[in-house]
């Protein structure tokens, strides 16, 4: 006799009860989200559906599970009257075939391993598949330039923001009517339409890779197939059975009290303002206003007989699609930030050593490597960050380096543009690095056609072999000339671009062919350039601290001495 509670009425002795199962769920509900759960061949299929409904978040009449194409459909049978053993595979299967073509996948996963950060990943993804099967549908914002989509859970909360590629301002598919080409000049100079989504993503690369210091929501490469997404006319007959496949960004929802533009700057702790510049300044923001940086508050313990209720304010930054551009003709203005008092205060030694410990070569390595950004956009988030290294070593402040980063007119230079312009100069022309700034062995032909090394180690000259008649002291290594090495470099990238095919818009299940206007053949920089920008960045710095030591008071006196003569 068996008793319907999930377990059998065997002796607990019995073999069977101490035998634990790894049992294999191959997911076709959720298209690459296959998991495993441990069972006992004594537990009944009741139990089994409920561990897959806690999994994958989906109702028990939204799915069935089959093993040797036999539907497990007797709830109060034990695994072991199924035949179910150690280490087999069951397939899960939508009740309603239709089902089955809405569902979301992560592609090329960025995020770390850590265990809470692929859950919450994980759970989120499970959720909004969940309310798919349930008719809750994607939602266009009803604000923005883009096709920005609201991605709800079974309740009708948020869970993440979808952001695809080819939805973007000036993107073959934009929903709001501005449509373009790919690689079309977008809303920020120096960044092309089809680039914001890994712009998304680099943005929490960078600070994932600094112990999610700055608080950027979690965010990753998705695919999603669903009807609700925006289709231009001409390219939904091309579609897999019409229903559009998207690439895009994927990121968190997170739950907030407002936006900052709703309260005064001056609520905000100096340690929050600052974490949300020294992230624009790394990445190059180009676009932080009011609306993109949430403000969440929690309630302090009020002393007794204080009735007025305070709270303590943090920020998250998000919507990151404007960050690292190709060029530094960003303005002042643009950065919400920069008028708030928090950015004339000095550095802490937290701050200072948080900043010490960041690697920009490191960072343009990972991102080169996970996200697909240009090269001349990466130089651009290498020179930022060091400035902020250099500005931070010399006590300035954020509101300091922001004068020297951005530009006060936008009609004027400012002084990064400056300094990087004669480095430019000075590496075209194959000027030596000042003393100082430059960690490479001097080169002895300015022409570049001979390199070698002239450092010897004494120690060991009197055991070397006396060189034989005719042969020469030094090997030298003759290389091409720069203009060759230049063509050389223009047909390899050349080649490369054409390999590359526009896989931001070749989906999985759609065979469009959106035109694209081609991407500049870009330019490489060495260490020699980077060495040139420090040398001309630290000139400004040193001047930027020589103002700032002049006090007018130094000049009172001899005014006031003036006027009573």
């Amino acid at each position: 006799m068996k008793l319907g509670f999930g377990f059998c009425s065997s002796n607990p002795y019995d073999p069977r009860a101490q035998q634990e199962l790894v049992l294999h769920i191959s997911n076709q509900v959720q298209k690459g989200n296959d998991f495993t759960i441990k069972m006992y061949s004594w537990m009944k299929i009741s139990i089994l559906k409920q561990k897959i409904h806690k999994t994958t978040k989906l109702d028990l009449a939204d799915f069935r599970i089959l093993y040797k194409n036999q539907e497990l459909s007797l709830n109060n049978e034990d695994l072991e009257d199924y035949g179910i053993k150690n280490h087999v595979t069951l397939k899960l299967m939508a009740r309603k075939q239709a089902q089955q073509l809405y569902f979301i996948n992560s592609i090329h996963n960025i995020l770390e391993e850590s265990k809470k950060t692929q859950e919450s990943f994980q759970n989120a993804k499970w959720a909004v598949e969940g309310a798919f099967m349930k008719g809750i549908t994607p939602k266009l914002t009803d604000f923005g330039t883009q096709g920005t989509y609201i991605l709800e859970d079974l309740n009708h909360k948020p869970v993440a923001i979808f952001k695809p590629y080819d939805e973007e301002a000036f993107a073959p598919n934009n929903p709001r009517g501005m449509r373009a080409k790919m690689n079309s000049p977008g809303l920020r100079q120096g960044i092309l339409s089809g680039e914001g989504v890994d712009r998304e993503v680099a943005a929490y690369l960078i600070d994932q890779q600094s112990g999610h210091y700055h608080n950027v929501p979690i965010t990753n490469y998705v695919q999603i197939c669903h009807p609700a997404f925006h289709e231009a006319e001409e390219y939904k007959q091309f579609q897999y059975e019409k229903i559009p496949i998207k690439e895009g960004s994927f990121q968190l929802y997170i739950k907030h009290d407002d936006n900052v533009g709703n309260f005064g700057s001056g609520l905000y702790p100096s340690i929050e303002a600052k974490k949300i510049a020294i992230l624009d300044i790394r990445i190059l923001n180009c676009d932080r206003n009011e609306e993109n940086i949430l403000v969440r508050k929690k309630k302090v313990n009020q002393p007794i007989g204080q009735t007025r209720q305070a709270y303590d304010y943090f920020l998250i930054p998000i919507d990151h699609g404007y960050t690292f551009p190709d060029s530094f003709k960003i303005c002042r203005d643009e950065v919400v930030w920069y008028h708030w008092g928090q950015m004339t205060q000095a550095f802490t030694q937290e701050e200072k050593i948080f900043i010490e410990k960041i690697d920009p070569i490191k960072d343009i390595q990972i991102l080169r490597e996970k996200v697909k950004l240009r090269e001349i956009c990466l130089r651009n988030a290498r020179i930022a960050t060091t400035l902020l290294k250099l500005g931070a070593q010399a006590d300035l402040t954020i509101h300091d380096i922001s004068e020297i980063l951005y530009r006060e007119d936008p009609d004027e230079l400012s002084p990064i543009e400056i300094a990087i312009s004669k480095a430019e100069h000075n590496y075209d022309n194959n000027i030596r690095v000042p003393k100082g700034y430059s960690n490479f062995k001097e080169k002895i032909f300015s022409n570049n056609l001979i390199q070698k090394s002239l450092e010897f180690d004494q120690s060991k000259l009197q055991n070397e072999q006396k060189p034989k008649i005719g042969q020469p002291f030094i090997k030298l290594e003759i290389i091409r000339d720069e203009d060759e090495n230049k063509e050389i470099k223009r047909d390899q990238i050349i080649k490369n671009n054409q390999q590359n095919s526009d896989k931001k818009l070749a989906r999985v299940g759609s065979q469009q062919e959106i035109k694209k206007c081609p991407k500049p053949i870009e330019k490489v920089w060495n260490e020699d350039f980077y060495s040139h920008v420090t040398f001309f960045l630290q000139q400004i710095i040193d001047s930027k601290l020589q103002e700032k030591s002049q006090s007018p008071r130094k000049y009172r006196a001899r005014y006031i001495s003036e006027e009573v003569k």
